[in-house]
């Protein structure tokens, strides 16, 4: 579900961040600000600044995700009192009956079948966001470097389309990728925004923008190395797939026919992630790639720990205590 929506929310937040700007400035400014100071402690190594936010992000969606598993629980513990329901009002005419005894069934059981929603997904595109915007636009967002003006703006453009041949589509990317070339260029044309301190800080950010040979502020290709960041990126989205498709058959054994569709769906997810990590820079894909190891990691977690049959279970015990609680309370009522 999360890829499906992938590729409208990455133009929502390429498009919001076409100058670095928009309504997602202050996304971009959070993000930008947490990216600075896990590269501060991390002593600007980019990628394992990467690895800790997402491992960080990962884990302030967990009480989501674990809400999340406990109320898919409790709806399967309910279904066979729903399917009664819609058995005693066979007729389509019924319909709002059967809506009535079912809402009335789920304020009994305290269930808010909304409450399984998107939370989690929501979140996560949020954070994709957040994240794209701080990629695209670091020099603004992690280093502070102020580009306001216009005219420096665009003559900055032009000298790197014009004088140094590049073909991209983000102005700070391509001073990052040019820099090492063209430093004192840079600096000599544009003293007031390439400062000494500021240029330190560039250097030092630069340098932590390689994992080996691999630049992550390019876009991936099949004439270099980068391309092992999105086939890094299809194969651990395959294996969150197979893993979360391994413990949804475990869990509902009954479901196992409708396996080979589900498969197929699964497999067609990573492969368009894995389209869209081309079109992206490598730092982006490799945010996700790392994202789809937390996530398994994540899942083996809660199947081990929040499996839907003992959540089945503490539920059950929950209601009892409740109800009893209730008609304790009606009990006294009464009496008064």
């Amino acid at each position: 579900m999360f890829d499906l929506l992938l590729q409208p929310t990455l133009k929502i937040a390429k498009q919001m961040a076409a100058e670095g700007t928009g309504i997602f400035k202050p996304l971009y400014w959070v993000f930008g600000k947490f990216m600075e100071l896990l590269l501060s402690v991390m002593n600007n190594e980019y990628f394992v600044a990467i690895i800790v936010f997402t491992v960080i992000t990962r884990l302030v969606l967990l009480p989501l995700n674990i809400h999340q598993q406990k109320s898919t629980a409790k709806n399967a513990r309910l279904q066979p009192k729903i399917q009664k329901i819609q058995k005693k009002y066979p007729d389509p005419k019924d319909r709002m009956k059967v809506n009535e005894e079912t809402q009335e069934l789920y304020s009994r059981e305290g269930h808010n079948p909304m409450s399984m929603g998107c939370g989690p997904m929501i979140f996560q595109m949020i954070f994709l966001m957040g994240i794209v915007g701080v990629i695209y636009y670091p020099l603004s967002y992690i280093l502070g470097i102020s580009f306001s003006d216009s005219s420096v703006k665009q003559a900055i453009t032009e000298y790197l389309r014009n004088t140094l041949g590049y073909t991209g589509n983000y102005l700070q990317l391509g001073i990052l990728e040019n820099w090492a070339a063209n430093r004192d260029a840079f600096i000599s044309q544009w003293p007031q925004l390439f400062t000494a301190e500021k240029a330190a800080m560039i250097d030092s950010f630069r340098e932590g923008m390689y994992i080996g040979n691999m630049d992550m502020t390019v876009l991936p290709s099949w004439k270099n190395s980068v391309v092992l960041i999105p086939i890094m990126s299809l194969v651990t989205s395959i294996g969150s797939s197979v893993v979360s498709m391994l413990i949804q058959k475990k869990n509902n054994p009954a479901a196992a026919q409708q396996m080979g569709s589900m498969m197929a769906m699964m497999l067609m997810m990573p492969l368009f992630s894995f389209w869209i990590a081309f079109k992206l820079p490598a730092a982006v894909g490799f945010y996700w790639t790392i994202s789809n190891v937390v996530a398994i990691l994540q899942q083996l977690f809660l199947a081990k720990f929040f499996p839907p049959k003992k959540s089945q279970a503490r539920d059950m015990i929950e209601n009892t205590i409740q109800r009893r609680a209730r008609e304790k309370n009606i009990k006294k009522t009464k009496a008064q």
